[in-house]
């Protein structure tokens, strides 16, 4: 098993469709992400990172630091929707493919009915596609795989707390429905472990398919008291849900040792979700730092 270990943005409090912490410009955030020990980063928001080129080459030569990937969500159930989406896997796939990337990590939109019912495994599930979503998703997720192969990339699904694919039902239906060998699976084991499942038992049965690592872990009890107080995505996040890496309940010896058996390689992300002035928010960097150095407890 060869696993290179990146950071992401995200940990900093950066995150599509909420506004950018000003204590954070992306020089600070590139900075503390190699001083934190990684050898890579994601992209984060499009715009966030230089989208020219060449100074986003700059700017990771000098600091040591690759592209493993971008996130990229769409709205994939509806079609009038879908345009505004494969323009931006193309312009976000063009990028990174001149940086080296080699995946790029295809999610579902987060909507705000999902979001109001986030993490509550039965009554996400009552609001899943139906059949003729499930086809409309199919449909564009074909449609991002050929839009990325242009651009040789690997298309990586990421199942996300919040929108469509969340449960371990919908991933599960998400994987037997898509059998292209071209799809992976980017397992976020937190946001699995936040929709209703189990990351080791997801790696038992669809470890062949795993391409991308989004290692998150989960501070159990915060994850129960936002159930209980029935916090949508973000406030969850506010609250606290997500922990640093090492200090939660996901079993990432077990994940990583089931990984090197199926022949894992490729990129880990140490991830922790946090937002401006949430609990966990308060010190990026030495959460960052705890991560990497518990990831070196384990062989990675």
């Amino acid at each position: 098993m060869s696993i290179q270990v990146a950071s992401a943005p995200v940990s900093w409090g950066i995150m599509e469709e909420v506004p950018v912490p000003p204590e954070y410009p992306y020089s600070r955030v590139l900075d503390e992400i190699a001083g934190a020990g990684y050898t890579g980063t994601e992209l984060g928001p499009y715009g966030y990172l230089p989208s020219q080129p060449r100074q986003l080459q700059q700017e990771l030569q000098k600091r040591r630091l690759g592209l493993c990937s971008a996130f990229v969500a769409m709205h994939l159930g509806d079609r009038s929707r879908h345009e505004a989406g494969y323009e931006q896997v193309a312009l976000t796939g063009e990028l990174i493919s001149q940086l080296g990337a080699k995946i790029l990590v295809l999610s579902d939109e987060i909507t705000p009915e999902r979001s109001a019912v986030a993490g509550r495994r039965e009554e996400a599930n009552r609001l899943s596609w139906n059949d003729a979503q499930w086809q409309e998703a199919q449909r564009a997720i074909e449609r991002v795989i050929a839009l990325c192969r242009e651009r040789r990339l690997a298309v990586s699904f990421h199942h996300h707390v919040g929108s469509h694919v969340e449960t371990p039902e919908e991933v599960a239906r998400l994987l037997d429905t898509i059998t292209n060998p071209a799809l992976g699976l980017c397992l976020d084991t937190g946001h699995y472990a936040y929709g209703g499942g189990d990351p080791v038992e997801v790696v038992e049965k669809y470890g062949s398919r795993i391409t991308c690592l989004h290692l998150k872990d989960v501070n159990p009890q915060r994850l129960r008291e936002a159930r209980e107080r029935k916090l949508n995505f973000h406030d969850a996040v506010r609250h606290g849900v997500f922990a640093p890496v090492g200090q939660g309940s996901i079993n990432f010896a077990r994940i990583l040792e089931l990984l090197k058996a199926h022949g894992f390689h490729g990129w880990a992300v140490v991830e922790q979700d946090v937002l401006s002035g949430g609990h966990g928010a308060g010190d990026p960097l030495t959460n960052a730092t705890a991560g990497r150095n518990f990831l070196r407890t384990l062989g990675v």
